[in-house]
């Protein structure tokens, strides 16, 4: 069973493409940011981060992402300044599985449009596993779209295996030690 750890502390990143971001543990203060963010992908990029079409950010849901369990979840944003504060530009989190093995938790990534490309999302896979590791947790996965090429060879640098989703040739599963 995981256990909570300290606190994260920002840390500044500079990507392969040069620019940079803040790296930090999301909050509830994140929601109306989060919320903006949805509203700037684009709806192929919707569809690959939540597996559905989705016109809209559902309230409990965003509510629930803002505020991660500890021990349980956790859940990083990529920050950058804009002229009404910030810009979130990416995010990642990591849920423990609500069943199966208490030690695997299952992650998810969303990069802007603009930012894809950057290495950013290299980022926040390699420091979600890291999280996730000590956490507690001794496996993650997740649910790829079978034709997000792009994810799945990001999974396959970071030591993720893929695996086919029996009955649904839509979805590839990836999975990695911790």
């Amino acid at each position: 069973m995981a256990r909570p750890t300290a606190a994260y502390r920002p840390r500044r990143l500079r990507l392969r493409d040069g620019r940079e971001v803040t790296l930090r543990a999301i909050s509830p203060a994140d929601a109306p940011e989060i919320a903006q963010a949805f509203e700037r992908l684009s709806a192929e990029s919707r569809y690959s981060r939540f597996m559905q079409h989705k016109r809209r950010l559902d309230p409990a849901a965003l509510d629930r992402g803002v505020r991660p369990r500890p021990g349980r979840d956790f859940a990083f944003v990529a920050t950058v300044p804009a002229t009404d504060g910030i810009d979130i530009v990416g995010a990642a989190q990591y849920v423990r599985l609500e069943e199966g093995d208490p030690s695997t938790c299952e992650f998810a990534i969303t990069v802007a449009e603009d930012w894809r490309g950057s290495g950013l999302a290299r980022q926040l896979l390699a420091s979600l596993v890291r999280r996730a590791r000590r956490d507690d947790y001794t496996r993650m996965e997740g649910a790829v779209i079978a034709g997000n090429s792009p994810m799945l060879a990001l999974a396959r640098k970071l030591g993720f295996t893929a695996h086919p989703v029996p009955d649904d040739a839509t979805v590839i599963r990836v999975e990695r030690p911790l």
